[in-house]
């Protein structure tokens, strides 16, 4: 039986594999035309797997693929990198029973090489993945001889080039004189849901072994189709949560694998990702916990540096972690560490928590805000405020709180981050039962209204009763009726008004009563 691979690209007939018929047609389209072009995207997208797919599609149309890479060769002299790039393009011809006899030493063998027919006459395709890891020394040398080829392509065998990166690529071949036309790239895409779901049940048919839809979906949802991700979740379900085939994988299996991916995976992504952030912690903590939208623009510094660290991507024009399991990773690796200080977050020294939980066994989610609308009064925000955070800090706090209590209870807390900004949600896992948390800043009555709506929505797609709403302001005051009740569409809605004191600038008049 085959698996989920998690290291490598994916070989059909020992992995799962999504074959990307229409990816595959859309690179065998810019090849037929000759063209010359980059390839941007980040690790883990599955890239070296669309290659060979690829490259094995071209060997059928009558070309000679060839696919190497630059991975760690930034630091090589000159003369060791032209000795290590006359190995793989041999060995690369070689594999197709192709030989030239030119043995490339300098920028002028390189061009040689190309124009060599004595062995063959198909079209030469060439990949250079990590591109970007070529040594600086030869870089301008190199690119001006594909240039020249480029520009005379009838006396030489390379036919077409593509040049990939995981970092931006684009100033680094701008700046070399390229043949490039940088707006002709071709976009490798994360999985889509079909996708994903074609994955998962190429499993199920060859186990028999059952997903049930909303674990599909979840995965989906947690990754943004990331196939490592992807993959990586799967092989995890199977084969340390439910390694009976006979059982069926369910969402309380798939909340096992979301947390231990959260709390203990020890993967170098994610483990990247989490170190690149905390170097721009302030403009982090923003993004993650402000329902502020931040428009893209690598004008900014911090943004280009994080897109180009693959931390954050442009999302509908604004900033995001587009991958939610990095964002959830990310708001985890960013929560205020207690270090044993329980006064912390107790708000009197009477406080337990066990007056959090309902006679049932349940969570009392209306007694512990009430509890953080007291911490709130005692101590704001000074201690997640910095000089940048501003209005995220109360997001900050109201998950470090949050958080602080679910754990001593043996609860899990996650939070959702849609894309878009519209909106952040605390997901609550405790004892079998789920409870939800949107969070909002109170702008204007009417928004107030739409964040319910959102919320009944979140509700009726969990098959939830009741929910809760958060709603921090700086416009409403203490005579102000800060805690509601309502039933809208059959769902039980809670809202709590959190007065807040953050400096504001100066503005027009407000009523002294707020209708909401």
């Amino acid at each position: 039986m085959r698996e989920f691979n998690t290291y490598g690209p994916c070989k059909p007939t020992l992995h799962y594999t999504v074959m990307r018929e229409s990816l595959v047609a859309e690179g065998k389209e810019k090849v037929y035309k000759g063209r010359y072009f980059t390839i941007f995207a980040p690790r883990q997208a599955g890239k070296t797997t669309y290659f060979q797919l690829l490259l094995e599609s071209l060997k059928d149309d009558g070309y000679t693929p060839i696919w190497i890479s630059f991975e760690s060769l930034k630091t090589l002299p000159k003369e060791r990198f032209y000795t290590a790039l006359n190995r793989w393009l041999h060995r690369g011809l070689a594999k197709q029973n192709v030989t030239v006899d030119c043995v490339i030493t300098d920028s002028l063998d390189l061009e040689e090489f190309f124009a060599d027919q004595s062995s063959s006459s198909k079209p030469i395709v060439l990949i250079i993945d990590e591109f970007e890891g070529i040594p600086d020394v030869v870089l301008n040398e190199v690119m001006h001889t594909f240039r020249q080829i480029y520009h005379q392509k009838e006396d030489y065998l390379l036919h077409s080039l593509i040049l990939v990166g995981v970092s931006t690529i684009a100033d680094l071949i701008l700046s070399s004189a390229s043949p490039f036309n940088i707006a002709d790239e071709q976009e490798i895409k994360y999985f889509t849901f079909d996708e994903v779901d074609d994955l998962i049940n190429q499993y199920v048919i060859e186990s028999g072994q059952v997903f049930e839809p909303s674990v599909i979906k979840a995965i989906y949802d947690n990754t943004a189709g990331q196939p490592g991700l992807v993959c990586a979740l799967c092989n995890h379900l199977i084969t340390n949560v439910v390694t009976d085939k006979s059982q069926p994988v369910t969402m309380d299996d798939f909340y096992i694998t979301l947390d231990f991916f959260l709390t203990e995976k020890m993967d170098k992504n994610i483990i990247n990702v989490t170190q690149k952030a905390h170097q721009k912690q302030d403009f982090m903590l923003k993004l993650l916990f402000s329902n502020r939208p931040i428009k893209f623009t690598v004008a900014s510094p911090d943004i280009a540096w994080l897109y180009a660290h693959g931390v954050v991507d442009k999302v509908d024009g604004y900033v995001e972690v587009a991958v939610p399991l990095y964002a959830k990773r990310l708001i985890d690796a960013f929560r205020p560490s207690i270090n044993g200080e329980i006064d912390y977050y107790l708000t009197s020294a009477h406080d337990t928590t066990s007056q959090y939980l309902t006679e049932d066994g349940g969570l009392n989610i209306n007694a512990l805000l009430e509890a953080y609308r007291a911490y709130v009064r005692r101590r704001g925000f000074r201690a997640f405020d910095t000089e940048n955070l501003k209005e995220a800090a109360c997001h900050y706090s109201l998950d470090g709180f949050i958080n602080f209590f679910i754990e001593q209870l043996g609860g899990q807390t996650y939070i959702e981050v849609p894309s878009g900004r519209g909106r952040t949600d605390i997901l609550i896992r405790y004892r079998g039962r789920a409870y939800i948390i949107e969070i909002k800043i109170f702008s204007t009555p009417t928004n107030f209204k739409r964040g319910k709506g959102q919320l009944i929505d979140y509700l009726k797609s969990e098959g939830l009763h009741e929910g809760y709403y958060v709603v921090f302001s700086r416009l409403h005051t203490a005579e102000d009726d800060l805690y509601t009740e309502d039933i809208i569409a059959g769902k039980h809605i809670y809202s709590h008004i959190i007065l807040i004191n953050f400096e504001q600038p100066s503005r027009s008049p407000v009523p002294d009563k707020l209708k909401v």
